[in-house]
């Protein structure tokens, strides 16, 4: 084939990798599927030539022990097909064409968005550049950090226990098919974590070029969703965080410096606790997804948050001080709150009565309305996903206030809460939804950890994770 032959290929490739972007629904999902499917037939096809080749160096060996020499040399012959350099090679056109086509998928869905057309500029497409050879290069450079050293390993083994190399050819074959197949695994996530970040830096261009200034976090809450996601949903953060990041990290994958790149972008893992952290101090490695690896939280555009609950809502999610005129219209609202159905308030009555100072069902929703309304109630806010909207909208959360006393436990004395808890977000003016005894002021159904608004103006105090688990 001529070199424009081989040009006009890699172009009609380019093309048909972008047009995903215009004729697929689910364009992210057809791109990281193709980049699965060409990042493990890569590496399969790399690691049959590989075994094959380090057979015949075996072969051609002859009889006698296996020598730390004999390894080198196997390490080299598999190097030759599955070292970084090779794989680059092998991977270099799907990745490099569907990096190109996912960063446009990102874009592409902020304009649809927005209904705004995404037209890349000269510092768009030097990014794109970037992104296409850092992807290559840390697609190679996994290779140096992982499976040789567990390539070096098997390799290693099998010198310690003496084995002849006639017997060693039959379990070579046999072990590194083994580990070829353990190694898809490896490069499906590898596939995710590329197509994500690509993607989520196009996600940032679209953003600049509609003219957003702000972006809000959405995670996919299910039994899946991690620590980190659960903090991050729901928080604004701006986009020049977002480009900052990514610059950062663009710039650090420019120069191969793969520390500053991790601490450019963050993965964090479960012990990361950024629960009374506002989302405007939020470390410069933290700022858009992928907030850990396999992460499914993207981002979406914000256009500003709405004046009354859906406001105090927003600025609790971003961890961000309420006033005390904020306070005295929350339990004004509250005041005005509807209560539970008749059925609903039996079997909540009939469930706490044995814990709180009601005892008769008439008299249980003036006493939850009566501690709204105390004036040394303690009012604490919080987000949750309320049960209402767990089918339609999984991921809408709604703010919730607490108005809580101190109490003891009327079943065994054990010091507690009485609390009544009002979903501010459920019809006009609000919804009662349970006014019972509990140990600790918050909850584990909680996204943002409880605030505890006092009467003096803009002070707040956030709950300690250890209240929390108090």
């Amino acid at each position: 084939m001529t070199i424009a032959e081989q040009a006009l290929t890699r172009a009609l490739s380019r093309r048909l990798a972008r047009s995903v972007v215009i004729k697929d629904a689910d364009a992210f999902q057809a791109l990281f599927g193709q980049l699965q499917t060409a990042l493990t037939n890569a590496w399969d096809e790399a690691m049959r030539e590989g075994i094959s080749a380090a057979l015949d160096r075996l072969r051609d060996l002859g009889p006698g022990a296996f020598t730390q020499e004999d390894g080198a040399a196997i390490l080299r012959v598999l190097e030759g097909s599955v070292g970084a350099e090779a794989l680059r090679a092998a991977m270099r056109e799907p990745v490099i064409n569907l990096t190109d086509a996912l960063y446009r998928v990102g874009a592409e869905e902020v304009g649809q968005a927005t209904g705004v057309a995404i037209a890349f500029q000269r510092p768009d497409l030097d990014a794109l550049d970037v992104l296409k050879t850092g992807n290559l290069f840390w697609i190679g450079d996994s290779w140096n950090i992982r499976h040789q050293r567990v390539f070096a390993e098997a390799l290693e083994a099998y010198f310690t226990e003496g084995l002849s190399r006639q017997d060693l050819a039959e379990r070579f074959a046999r072990d590194f098919a083994g580990l070829t197949e353990r190694s898809r695994a490896y490069w499906l996530n590898m596939a995710d974590h590329t197509a994500s970040r690509t993607r989520e830096i196009g996600r940032v261009t679209g953003y600049e070029r509609a003219g957003i200034a702000r972006v809000q976090v959405r995670a996919q809450l299910d039994e899946r969703t991690t620590r980190i996601c659960r903090q991050m949903h729901g928080r604004v953060i701006k986009v020049s965080a977002l480009r900052a990041q990514a610059d950062a990290w663009l710039e650090a994958t420019s120069r191969r410096d793969q520390p500053a790149a991790y601490a450019a972008w963050t993965m964090h893992g479960s012990e990361t606790d950024f629960s009374t952290t506002r989302s405007s101090e939020l470390p410069g490695g933290t700022a858009g997804p992928q907030y850990h690896f396999r992460c499914r939280t993207i981002t979406v555009a914000y256009f500003g948050a709405p004046d009354g609950v859906a406001g105090i809502r927003q600025r609790v999610t971003d961890r961000d001080p309420i006033g005390a005129e904020d306070r005295a219209a929350l339990v004004a609202q509250a005041q005005g709150a509807g209560f539970l159905g008749e059925r609903q308030a039996r079997a909540k009555f009939q469930r706490h009565r044995a814990n709180i100072p009601t005892r008769r069902l008439v008299q249980y929703e003036a006493d939850a309305r009566a501690l709204i309304s105390d004036p040394e109630a303690a009012l604490l806010l919080s987000t949750r996903v309320p049960g209402r909207n767990r089918a339609d909208r999984p991921g809408e959360a709604a703010l919730h206030a607490v108005f809580a006393r101190p109490t003891n436990r009327r079943s065994d004395g054990t010091p507690g809460q009485l609390v009544t808890i009002v979903d501010l977000e459920d019809g006009e003016n609000g919804r009662i939804i349970s006014h019972h005894w509990r140990p600790r002021l918050t909850s584990d159904n909680d996204l943002s950890p409880a605030m505890t608004v006092t009467k003096s103006k803009g002070v707040l105090q956030w709950l300690t994770a250890f209240l929390r688990r108090a």
